[in-house]
């Protein structure tokens, strides 16, 4: 039987209590597991435990605001998904919260049908970099094995013709030569020696 997948945890993160307990529902009804936060300083003091993969975060906040929240999350976490939330329609705090790191800045009151299109494309981009980073974490090593192999099959090539040109032709050094030759290059034996034969 297959267990199914815990449920994406969500911060929301507001001194509003009404609101975090608003957005609580709405998360929990969407299927997230919702942790709500009074301020930005308590959504430090917990990240690094419940280890969320998005917040939706007030701007306007004590002890740390939203805009002072943002890169200090990122900090603990790169892939955390930030949404900023925020009643004062400010261009110039939404750039800086953008310019920051947060994916996507919302003003309130937030209509909920925007909000969960906003968190569905936050995660799904916070998905994609990570099985990004990923692949090329497999790639890199991929390609530092296949170098490796190469280096010791070249290593091997080279010993071989310094013995073949060292082995007079049809003598034992040469034989054995061919037989490793071939064991490097994984060819046969009988292609090695047809080669040899046309190149001399």
């Amino acid at each position: 039987m297959t267990t199914a997948p815990p449920p994406t945890t969500i911060f929301v993160v507001d001194d509003e209590s009404g609101i975090r307990a608003t957005l609580a529902r709405f998360l929990t009804r969407l299927g997230y597991r919702a942790i709500e936060a009074e301020h930005g300083a308590q959504a430090l003091e917990r990240q690094a435990i419940e280890r969320p993969a998005a917040m939706l975060c007030d701007v306007l906040m004590p002890e740390v605001t939203g805009v002072e929240l943002v890169p200090k999350a990122l900090a603990h976490d790169p892939d955390v998904a930030i949404i900023m939330l925020t009643a004062v329609d400010r261009p110039g705090t939404a750039v800086e919260c953008l310019r920051l790191g947060a994916r996507d800045y919302l003003i309130k009151p937030v209509d909920l049908d925007e909000l969960r299109i906003s968190l569905e494309a936050a995660l799904r981009l916070r998905q994609l970099e990570i099985e990004r980073r990923d692949l090329e974490r497999w790639l890199a090593a991929e390609v530092t094995g296949r170098t490796h192999d190469l280096e010791e099959r070249l290593t091997a090539v080279e010993g071989v013709a310094l013995d073949l040109l060292a082995a007079a032709p049809g003598s034992r050094l040469a034989e054995t030569a061919v037989e490793r030759l071939a064991q490097a290059l994984d060819m046969t034996a009988d292609a090695i020696r047809a080669e040899i034969a046309r190149r001399r």
